[in-house]
């Protein structure tokens, strides 16, 4: 069932920014600004992602772009991850909860079109500071029968990793924008106690690996500040 809704989704996000896709001009579009704008999103795939798929784990996430020469898209994304689930094997429960942020660039591999459509590429370097609860059955002495609680907690995570990123997004109505990317993560660094293994979840990153896939989906909404600045003269 999960997978028919999550297939009827993507086919609908699919649509909704499928104008990208269409037909540039043949001419070039006239010189744009130094400065075109700025771009604020909101990603609701965090959402929807423990509603449809799991429920192990949700993020918050919220960027901002800024058009240069509506070429380049310096990018800063924060976000916040949060994780507490019990595995079904052994009982053993997971727990974090952690802000992060990710720095970078995107390219608009239309800019010669002028069209408000993108379709975008671009890197991203991220990270993270996530201490994490780990719990689980009492450990028990065979020989004397005591227990001994295992639990650990405040135990420390501090992760830096890359990610490469495809996507599009397609304005809808006037200022407002639909659209989604794909990511690529890789780990090149984490920071934790060795002695108690690797943490489970880190927040930005997803599951813990050197290697993630991702993916948003972002409710974008634009402004003019040339416009903007010339409203304000006026007044």
């Amino acid at each position: 069932m999960r997978s028919r809704i999550c297939s009827l989704f993507l086919t609908i996000s699919l649509l909704a920014t499928c104008p990208v896709l269409r037909a540039a001009d043949k001419e070039d579009a006239p010189e744009a600004p130094l400065l075109g704008g700025v771009y604020v999103s909101a990603d609701v795939f965090g959402f929807i992602y423990p509603i449809f798929i799991t429920d192990a784990f949700y993020s918050m996430e919220a960027s901002a772009s800024v058009d240069i020469k509506h070429r380049f898209y310096p990018t800063v994304e924060a976000g916040y991850g949060y994780c507490n689930t019990t595995g079904d094997l052994y009982g053993i429960r997971y727990a974090t909860a952690a802000p992060y942020v990710r720095v970078g660039m995107d390219y608009n591999m239309q800019y010669k079109t002028g069209a408000p459509n993108y379709i975008l590429a671009g890197l991203r370097v991220a990270t993270t500071s996530a201490p994490y609860e780990v719990e689980a059955a009492s450990l028990v002495d065979p020989v004397f029968t005591t227990e001994t609680p295992f639990h650990l907690v405040d135990m420390p995570c501090r992760a830096l990793w890359a990610e490469a990123v495809v996507g599009v997004r397609a304005q809808i109505i006037g200022g407002f924008y639909m659209g989604w990317t794909i990511r690529y993560k890789r780990m090149l660094h984490m920071a934790n106690d060795a002695a108690y293994g690797s943490p489970w979840y880190v927040p930005g990153f997803g599951v813990y690996g050197t290697e993630a896939v991702g993916a948003t989906y972002n409710l974008t909404w634009y402004f003019n500040m040339g416009a903007l600045h010339a409203a304000s003269r006026k007044h």
